[in-house]
């Protein structure tokens, strides 16, 4: 694609992330492709996290990108079991993803 970031972008810009905060997404760990950024962020969002706030923790924590999808949703799931979304969620998921 001749412009920069025009690739996957556009589906992490339909999850409301801006585009200077999906380039911030997908410069992470690029090796893994856009793929790891997108499902990561995809679980943060639907556990109730802003964009901004999925961004920071993705950055505070970019180990989370390396883990395996099915991993991510079975931890957001059991999250989301529990009734915790928003900022209780993050500092949990950030908690518990490092055991």
């Amino acid at each position: 694609c001749p412009r920069r970031g025009c690739g996957e972008a556009p589906a992490l810009r339909a999850m409301g992330f801006s585009e200077e905060q999906a380039r911030r997404l997908l410069g992470l760990q690029p090796r893994l492709g856009p793929q790891r950024g997108e499902a990561a962020a995809a679980q943060l969002l639907l556990l109730g996290l802003s964009a901004e706030a999925a961004l920071g923790l993705l950055e505070r924590s970019p180990g989370l990108l390396r883990m395996p999808t099915e991993r991510l949703k079975e931890r957001a799931g059991e999250l989301r079991r529990l009734g915790l979304d928003g900022g209780r969620a993050a500092r949990l998921y950030f908690t518990c993803i490092n055991l």
